[in-house]
């Protein structure tokens, strides 16, 4: 029986590995429109969302730190839509602000 947990738990991390394997080479370039980046960021957001999902009852602290991934790529998507219907606004995803 132990050996069918140990292999499901190595399938398992092998899954993970190949979802951010495939997204990490599917990552658009800089030449890439607003609306597509923004749809990878999306897909990202809900792969860290699943991932906290996965490490909840198992790493409490990996889940937090994927939840909060998950935030930050939802909210900078969010973001690429708002600007890519805006195309004034889009300097501003170009111009660092400066303190």
């Amino acid at each position: 029986m132990r050996a069918d947990t140990l292999q499901a738990e190595r399938n398992e991390r092998n899954s993970i590995t190949a979802q951010l394997g495939a997204l990490l080479r599917s990552r658009p370039g800089s030449q890439t429109p607003l609306r597509e980046r923004a749809a990878w960021i999306e897909r990202k957001a809900e792969l860290f969302g699943r991932l906290a999902e996965h490490y909840g009852p198992i790493d409490p602290q990996e889940a937090a730190e994927c939840c909060y991934l998950a935030t930050v790529a939802a909210e900078q998507a969010a973001r690429l839509r708002s600007v890519s219907r805006h195309p004034a606004s889009r300097a501003r995803l170009r111009t660092p602000e400066v303190a």
